[in-house]
């Protein structure tokens, strides 16, 4: 049985899942260049050229659109035998969906924490939702929280036996999780997709003297106390408001913001802890996993396995709305078949297509002669096989650097282009992960991070003596740490994004050449074929 989802709204992306394995996935912006793109025009487009609705049973959207009685004719055309299925607002289930069938847990706690969820109604939005969930398509919501203008509590009850159920006026003054940490953001010129660099700002500060609840319906006033020498920033802290901030966070100014970011970092995750506190207690479930824009925040993710060593969590690294194809298409097909099978999916590299290599030549190199290369701190974009669906790359599209060296982190954001505070993030062999860190486990997807040892590694470690932490059992990225550590006495390296910053990861080899020509990268290198090409920067 074959499902197509597609999401056509903000993070619009495709999943094909066949037979409860993910098949294909595609995502706008990789198409675009214009990261968390709108619409299905790409997708589409390499999905019909491909041929992959004949074999469709099922299609699903996640929202309706304009588009679609058009669409709906078209994949008729393609496939008149598929049941097209009506779109409903599932927003959040289908977050947990993603997560919960990728997690290999056969019964879980599911949380799925974001700003705005769903749209139901009268200016209402899913915020956090708590689900238990089980084979084969079991999601039983036992915690609701939304927002609203116009508190509309009578539209959301219906269904929701046996849930508790939030609903907070926003122009009460108390905000929601997701939309207190979209005011962090915002407070430092960014917009609230750029939630991550205020959670790397938050390490440079600390708890300000000025009293800040932000939990409680004072948010609004508490605020404006704060920031009352940035009259222009307060408005632009409502949910509702679009506009930006215009502002830049630099080393002369960042103190203020840098508090603000670290109070919010605090405060929210306390209410995570709450959520799961409560939801342990009261379920005596023991496998947990996290969903939504929110399970991007490591430094929370972290202590959750910290401070609850019996659990068993599991972190979607594709949590944010560009995975919502694959949890719709993975829900779909379970309640289709009622398989009750296991099907554990933690390769995140299943992106888009496989990319044509042979038309392009440089220079022989092999992985010692790689290594040697980033042993004399010269930076190397990896680009290998299908890229990362999610945000962080792990090795297919990644831009790998020498940890030992002191400058590296002004080498690479000066390649990047990208804000002086924020952290980077080690590769590193699961077998010498605790050579370098405190308390670590195994963290394939980068969702983790840990207290760094020492100062061997200055390259990764992020001013609050932390580093975010892929480790590797097996694969490419296995022997280039094996053949690093035979040079060096180290199998570590700093891994980022292979991309501009503002931009998605590149998707094309044409792309990784570009940016030779556009950054002060050194190198770009083909798995596949070995070959090497030098910077013209």
């Amino acid at each position: 049985m074959r499902v197509l989802a597609a999401f056509g709204g903000h993070d619009a992306s495709a999943t094909i899942v066949n037979d409860g394995v993910i098949e294909h996935y595609f995502k706008e912006e990789r198409y675009t260049r214009q990261k968390h793109s709108r619409g299905l025009d790409n997708i589409l487009d390499i999905i019909y050229k491909n041929q992959y609705l004949e074999e469709v049973d099922y299609i699903i959207y996640t929202e309706d659109d304009d588009n679609r009685k058009l669409r709906d004719a078209i994949f008729k055309s393609f496939n008149p035998d598929v049941m097209i299925m009506d779109p409903k607002s599932q927003h959040h289930l289908f977050h947990a969906a993603g997560a919960f069938y990728k997690s290999g847990f056969d019964r879980a706690l599911v949380f799925t924490i974001d700003s705005a969820g769903g749209y139901l109604n009268d200016y209402t939005f899913e915020a956090e939702s708590v689900y238990v969930a089980g084979y084969p398509s079991t999601f039983k919501p036992v915690y609701k929280r939304y927002w609203s203008e116009n508190m509309r509590k009578d539209r959301i009850t219906s269904n929701k036996s046996g849930c508790e159920l939030i609903c907070d006026n926003i122009n009460t003054g108390r905000l929601t999780i997701g939309n207190i940490y979209n005011s962090a953001a915002l407070c430092i010129g960014q917009t609230v997709d750029d939630c991550g660099k205020a959670m790397g700002l938050s390490s440079y500060g600390e708890t300000p003297d000025d009293k800040l609840c932000l939990t409680s319906e004072s948010f609004f006033e508490d605020a404006a106390n704060y920031f009352k020498d940035y009259p222009d920033l307060i408005k632009l802290l409502d949910p509702k408001s679009t506009s930006k901030f215009d502002f830049e966070i630099t080393k002369n100014n960042y103190k203020k913001f840098a508090d603000y970011c670290h109070v919010v970092q605090n405060q929210c995750e306390l209410s995570v802890i709450s959520l799961v506190d409560k939801y342990l207690r009261e379920t005596g479930i023991k496998n947990v996993c996290f969903g939504g824009g929110f399970a991007m925040n490591i430094i929370t993710n972290s202590n959750l396995v910290k401070r609850y060593p019996d659990v068993n969590f599991y972190f979607d690294p594709v949590c944010d709305d560009s995975g919502l194809s694959i949890g719709a298409a993975m829900y779909t097909y379970h309640c289709m078949s009622n398989d009750n099978a296991i099907k554990t999916s933690h390769d995140t590299f299943f992106h888009g297509v496989n990319h044509d290599l042979s038309p392009y030549r440089g220079r022989e190199c092999g992985i010692i002669d790689l290594c040697d290369i980033l042993s004399k701190s010269k930076s190397v974009g990896v680009f290998y096989g299908r890229g990362e669906a999610g945000q962080r790359a792990l090795g297919n599209r990644s831009i790998l650097y020498n940890p030992l060296d002191p400058n590296a982190r002004e080498v690479v954001n000066n390649i990047k282009k990208r804000e002086w505070y924020r952290p980077f993030a080690a590769v590193v062999l699961e077998e010498d992960v605790d050579r370098y860190f405190e308390n670590a486990c195994p963290s394939p997807n980068m969702t983790l991070c840990f207290p760094v040892k020492s100062d061997i590694i200055p390259g990764v470690t992020h001013v609050d003596d932390t580093c975010r932490v892929q480790t590797v059992t097996s694969g490419h990225m296995y022997d280039i740490l094996k053949q690093f550590k035979n040079l060096t006495g180290h199998g570590i390296l700093l891994n980022t994004s292979f991309n501009l910053a503002g931009d998605p990861l590149i998707e094309t080899p044409q792309q990784a050449f570009d940016m030779l020509t556009k950054s002060s990268l050194d190198y770009v290198w083909f798995y596949e074929t070995k070959q090497l090409f030098k910077s013209t920067f």
